[in-house]
């Protein structure tokens, strides 16, 4: 596919939406600290970007879920104490990772897509904590137990299927068919 088919692709899919879309994740990644301060969650990592990335790839828009996945992580670099780059590439990879396995699985299914957003998670987690065990960053190792991301892995992803429904009626899609019969899945 050359660049014509990428920008073909790139167009496909709902400007609008998307455009809010990237803007409501940016302000969530500005405001993660305060919010979980404020809320008393600074020890669980309650993040929406894995379930505004799930449902991009759900709606077939890889490119925008990778473009979307690197400068949200480039925004989490800047933000945090880690070595610039390293949000970017576990988000990235974690999505590559997703979009190679969206043709065995339906991401249109409401529970599988949850599911996912939590895989994320831990995903995220056991990325970050592996190359900052293989490359260290100085003085920057997170200190957080198995416990509180597997919480904030069953929180984040119960919160992503009313997120789903709040972005598929932003989006303008009536026909959710949420409470439709399925074809079997996978997973």
């Amino acid at each position: 596919m050359g660049t014509g088919g990428f920008i073909h692709r790139w167009r496909a899919g709902g400007g609008l939406l998307f455009f809010f879309i990237c803007v409501m994740s940016g302000m969530f990644v500005l405001l993660r600290g305060s919010l979980g301060h404020l809320l008393g969650i600074e020890r669980l990592d309650i993040d929406l970007i894995p379930i505004v990335l799930i449902y991009i790839i759900g709606n077939n828009q890889e490119l925008r879920a990778g473009c979307l996945a690197f400068c949200m992580g480039i925004l989490t670099d800047i933000l945090a104490p880690s070595q610039l780059g390293l949000f970017a590439f576990v988000y990235s990879a974690i999505i590559l990772g997703m979009y190679r396995c969206r043709q065995f699985l339906d991401f249109n299914n409401i529970k599988t897509s949850a599911l996912f957003v939590a895989l994320f998670i831990l995903a995220k987690w056991a990325f970050l904590l592996i190359v900052l065990r293989l490359f260290p960053a100085g003085h920057y190792m997170p200190s957080i137990s198995l416990v509180s991301v597997l919480v904030s892995a069953a929180i984040t992803g119960l919160l992503a299927p009313p997120l789903f429904y709040v972005l598929d009626r932003a989006g303008g899609r009536d026909d959710l068919g949420y409470d439709q019969e399925k074809p079997p899945a996978l997973v």
